[in-house]
């Protein structure tokens, strides 16, 4: 059927007044459906910044993708001035302690002055994570994280 036929009868859904209440409820559902939709669409994920220090040292952790999977971790490592360390050799193990959940260390490669990146750091779980920065000569600095789906 044309399209100039069904306008000529009445449009789509009919002349009747209970056929233009249906495609009216009809409707509104629709528009009820996608604004529920749009309301509790997850929101993208942002980063999440740790703080943790020593005497010798302080790192400001960043996790730049908390949800499940894999994620870079970005590193600024200080000395106990506040001082940039370079040159340091620093690894990072993500350990899920309830199920015993937790990847082979992952070495970090240094981006800038006292600036290190680890990438793909593995979450196979959600769930409350702790990251363990090691840093050679010094005691690991561990820092809570909460995974998401």
């Amino acid at each position: 059927m044309k399209i100039a036929e069904l306008v000529r009868r009445g449009g789509f859904f009919g002349s009747s007044p209970s056929a233009r209440r249906g495609a009216a409820s009809a409707a509104a559902v629709l528009v009820v459906v996608a604004l529920l939709v749009w309301w509790w669409w997850p929101e993208s994920t942002k980063p999440v910044v740790l703080h943790a220090a020593t005497p010798d040292r302080s790192a400001t952790v960043t996790v730049g993708n908390p949800r499940l999977g894999s994620s870079d971790i970005d590193i600024a490592l200080a000395d106990g001035d506040g001082k940039a360390v370079a040159g340091a050799t620093i690894r990072v193990a993500a350990v899920e302690e309830s199920s015993g959940a937790a990847g082979p260390p992952v070495t970090a490669t240094a981006t800038d002055s006292g600036r290190y990146r680890a990438a793909d750091v593995p979450f196979t779980a959600t769930g409350q994570w702790e990251l363990r920065v090691l840093v050679e000569n010094t005691v690991p600095l561990i820092l809570p994280l909460w995974i998401g789906d």
